[in-house]
């Protein structure tokens, strides 16, 4: 996983937004590299570092080796001490992390839950989870919160969209208890999507991301940025027929995606076996259940079968399993099998099929991200700026 990239050059761009970007995506600059890279005029570009050091965005560092005279020091975006709250809920349980600006994961707590209670019921532990977190830190501030839920989100308002998995939850219930205990920026994401962003390598590639736990869930990130379609629903594969009387889905239909290779899919067809989670499904593939391993295989190679389109159509550099099941290594080769042996080899060559990192911790880095975008992008930057712009 890694931070989010910025253009090596802005070409001219002069803003405090555009100059920070630069900062913060080179790690660090010397004035004479900002020199260089913006086509800026010296006192300009003095005038913009030290308004942007004066608000605390940035802090001189290091020096550089010297190439003669008094040696420069490269000045860095001021991230000391500035950490991120991510909660990342699923199904059955959710995880409350603690983590610094590029998304590394510092102290994090991880409870049981039913997300088909009400939402003060899930939501408010896992606050009080956020709340401890922090006052064991030193020295810490926090920038903002990242949410990330098992159901369809609208990005903008951060609401709840189509709640089949929580359908008891008003739109704004998220919005509305994170926003009561901390009055700062607040991003909520699809699990899956933020996941996706959270594994990424660079900004460069295509993601596309196949969370398989309790349910099915998946992200698209394109060039750095998470593909959400003409209403927000890019990805809902879960929810794809796969036959028109196939087995019943908790969407009312039959034959979808997710009652062949879901969590909740295989437990029912294991029920002689009375698993009560997904977590226990996967312990008996760890263990070797054949008859567990005989139900993932065909769960695998459904949702191969089903990845094949998603794959032909978006061509891209990785395939990434995630989730309770998805990540098992029985699985992954089984979905890789099926959709390299489904798609044509110029769609095939080069493609890398591979499970993920820990749920958790891909969606707590993919939620750290967005938190940082929204905080720290130029637009927002230069919107607090706007008074020192317009007299420069």
């Amino acid at each position: 996983m890694t931070v989010e990239r910025v253009p090596a050059s802005l070409g001219g761009a002069t803003s405090h937004g555009h100059l920070l970007e630069l900062i913060r995506a080179a790690d660090g600059l010397s004035r004479q590299q900002l020199l260089s890279t913006t086509g800026m005029s010296r006192a300009t570009l003095y005038e913009r570092l030290d308004t942007l050091t004066r608000r605390g965005y940035i802090y001189e560092a290091e020096p550089l080796d010297s190439t003669g005279g008094r040696p420069s020091r490269k000045i860095r975006f001021e991230d000391r001490g500035r950490v991120v709250l991510a909660i990342t809920l699923g199904q059955t349980h959710g995880t409350v992390s603690i983590a610094d600006t590029t998304g590394r994961q510092l102290r994090s707590v991880t409870r049981g839950l039913d997300i088909s209670e009400p939402a003060a019921s899930v939501l408010d532990p896992l606050i009080q989870d956020g709340r401890a977190l922090l006052a064991q830190g030193a020295d810490e501030t926090l920038l903002g919160i990242g949410v990330s839920l098992p159901a369809p989100v609208e990005a903008v308002t951060g609401f709840v969209k189509h709640p089949t998995t929580i359908p008891g939850w008003a739109p704004d219930s998220v919005v509305s208890a994170v926003k009561a205990a901390w009055d700062l920026p607040l991003v909520i994401e699809n699990d899956a999507r933020a996941a996706a962003l959270g594994e990424r390598n660079s900004d460069t590639e295509t993601v596309v991301y196949v969370k398989v736990g309790t349910g099915i869930g998946c992200g698209i990130v394109v060039e750095g940025s998470i593909l959400r379609g003409a209403h927000g629903s890019a990805g809902d594969i879960g929810h794809i027929r796969m036959t028109p009387d196939g087995p019943l889905c908790r969407c009312g239909r039959r034959g979808c995606l997710a009652a062949y290779s879901s969590g909740r899919a295989i437990q029912d067809q294991l029920g002689h076996l009375a698993f009560s989670t997904t977590g226990q499904v996967s312990d008996a593939a760890m263990a070797g259940n054949a008859e567990v391993l005989n139900a993932l295989d065909s769960a695998a190679d459904v949702l191969g079968q089903a990845l094949a389109a998603t794959v032909t159509t978006l061509n891209p550099d990785r395939l990434v399993l995630g989730g309770q099941l998805g990540s098992l290594a029985t699985f992954v080769e089984r979905v890789a099998h099926r959709v390299l042996a489904d798609v044509v080899d110029r769609i095939a060559e080069g493609m890398v099929v591979e499970a993920g990192h820990p749920e958790d911790l891909a969606a707590c880095h993919g939620l750290t991200t967005l938190v940082m975008r929204e905080i720290f992008a130029p637009r927002a930057v230069d919107r607090m700026f706007s008074d020192v712009t317009a007299l420069a």
